[in-house]
């Protein structure tokens, strides 16, 4: 099967939601991380085109979520996108990260970025093992959930 998936990575709660929300309702398939060891063991399962990175997060930060992918042939790792509160970091090595976007971000903008990169990916093919994306079983749960008339 060939997905297009997004994967956020932020320990942020709040902003978790907000990017799984805001994405989901644009059709994709969004899949999410609380820390970096999840976006690993996550990225083991599936096969990602695009991921949301944030840098600052316990038990796994973003850092060295990139040192492992950069291990990963290209053409077997998510574009990277950091999402950074920070000043923009410098030393992020750019066959790695393909772009990063300052918090509180505009949304239209990350869309944008988000669309651009995935137009670039002719889509990447799912493993195996790979469940359906969280999206589609929100999506599903919340269909359920609606009364019918």
């Amino acid at each position: 099967m060939i997905d297009k998936r997004i994967l956020v990575v932020d320990d942020d709660d709040a902003i978790r939601a907000l990017l799984f929300t805001i994405l989901r309702r644009r059709g994709f398939k969004v899949d999410s991380a609380r820390t970096g060891l999840e976006a690993m063991e996550r990225c083991a399962r599936c096969n990602y085109a695009v991921m949301l990175l944030d840098l600052m997060m316990p038990h796994m930060n973003g850092y060295e979520v990139l040192d492992a992918m950069s291990k990963l042939p290209c053409d077997q790792r998510p574009i990277i996108i950091v999402l950074t509160a920070g000043t923009e970091p410098r030393n992020l090595a750019p066959d790695v990260v393909a772009g990063t976007i300052r918090k509180p971000f505009d949304v239209e903008l990350l869309l944008d970025t988000i669309a651009g990169c995935i137009s670039t990916r002719s889509g990447v093919a799912q493993n195996d093992g790979c469940p359906a994306a969280d999206s589609e079983i929100a999506t599903r749960e919340r269909d359920l959930s609606r009364p019918t008339n």
